[in-house]
């Protein structure tokens, strides 16, 4: 299903982005600079590039401008970026068009409801930030006939539990350290343990603590999303 480019949290060294090809495109959810940085030594050769935005933190979003820039003048390659909603749309043209001053002909900004491709499915809005309150989602998508759950940054897992079945892919952040805006380990193992349990593979992501993450799911049916 997905790959990775990483998957640590904010403070760590590689952020926390997903891909995956269809349509002769290449489909990225989120791109943190850490993630531009590998696109560049890995090379762009797909011609169209999507990425969808969850929320607009800089470990999220802080590579897209680059992205285009780079996908215009060296890869003669289209961006589309994939807003949620068109507040965060117009947040995202501020960032792209007014600060980053990137070329309008090299990319172009819809919102999730104006994507029509057969993986997207569409949205789910979670509580992350409350500074962001309102403006944070994860993604449902089908990738080759599967049902994906992306959480995105979120504090609660409930918004993504009606779509999942045995099956089904979810891709879930999960962290150590009890921050009240990000899905705290030891509060929701018995429930992803139950997920696995049903037949829904579950991945985790944007994680903070590794090492720790390990520890917390040994014996389970639960993975680490993929890098790759």
């Amino acid at each position: 299903m997905l790959k990775f480019f990483g998957r640590g949290s904010a403070f760590t060294k590689s952020h926390n982005s997903a891909y995956f090809y269809a349509d002769d495109a290449l489909i990225l959810i989120d791109c943190p600079m850490s993630s531009f940085h590998v696109l560049l030594e890995k090379g762009i050769t797909q011609k169209q590039i999507y990425v969808l935005v969850t929320h607009t933190h800089g470990d999220h979003v802080g590579g897209i401008p680059m992205l285009i820039h780079c996908a215009r003048y060296m890869a003669d390659a289209h961006v589309t970026v994939i807003a949620p909603t068109a507040e965060v749309a117009a947040d995202l043209k501020y960032l792209i068009d007014r600060l980053e001053g990137c070329d309008p002909a090299a990319y172009t900004i819809l919102t999730a409801d104006q994507l029509d491709r057969e993986w997207f499915i569409g949205t789910v809005p979670v509580h992350h930030a409350p500074s962001l309150e309102g403006r944070c989602f994860g993604f449902r998508l089908r990738i080759s006939g599967t049902d994906v759950l992306y959480t995105g940054d979120t504090a609660e897992l409930e918004p993504f539990l009606p779509y999942l079945h045995s099956g089904a892919y979810l891709y879930t952040e999960a962290a150590c350290f009890d921050s009240g805006v990000h899905l705290y380990i030891d509060r929701v193992l018995p429930e992803l343990k139950r997920l696995t349990e049903a037949g829904v593979h579950v991945c985790l992501m944007h994680l903070d603590d590794e090492a720790k993450m390990a520890e917390k799911i040994r014996d389970t049916a639960i993975s680490f999303a993929p890098l790759g």
